[in-house]
């Protein structure tokens, strides 16, 4: 990956909150997994950094870019490497569609990912059960 892709997501898997969120233009709408959407970079912000609160790290595996409308339109397939706080490892495939502006912003994210078993990885540590990592 290169371009604005590579820099968002660099931000992402950082967990780089303000410039991840200043990626977006104002009124940008955050789809991620069966959530509402997050319309605005404050809401982008609460939904996104509340959910990075709960987990330990992220790292995203690309397997398959699309570019569509000469890279407006963004598809990629990744495995998304989530580690929960206590330390163990979830790998979830995911597929994501970002559309762009011509500045670099993200307008949309369109996160399809399922985080049960990352949630459930979480009930289990918060339990005291020992979580095997994949």
């Amino acid at each position: 990956m290169s371009d604005w892709i590579t820099e968002y997501y660099a931000d992402v898997d950082a967990m780089r909150l303000e410039p991840y969120v200043a990626r977006h233009t104002e009124d940008a709408q955050v789809i991620f997994g069966n959530n509402p959407p997050a319309v605005g970079r404050e809401a982008i912000a609460g939904a996104i950094g509340g959910f990075w609160a709960m987990i330990g790290g992220l790292r995203h595996e690309v397997h398959h870019r699309w570019d569509v409308d000469g890279g407006a339109t963004v598809v990629l397939e990744v495995t998304t490497h989530y580690t929960t706080a206590g330390g163990a490892h979830v790998p979830l495939p995911c597929v994501s569609i970002l559309d762009g502006t011509p500045e670099g912003l993200v307008s949309s994210l369109r996160v399809h990912i399922d985080l049960a078993p990352l949630f459930a990885a979480m009930a289990a540590e918060a339990q005291g059960t020992p979580v095997s990592a994949s």
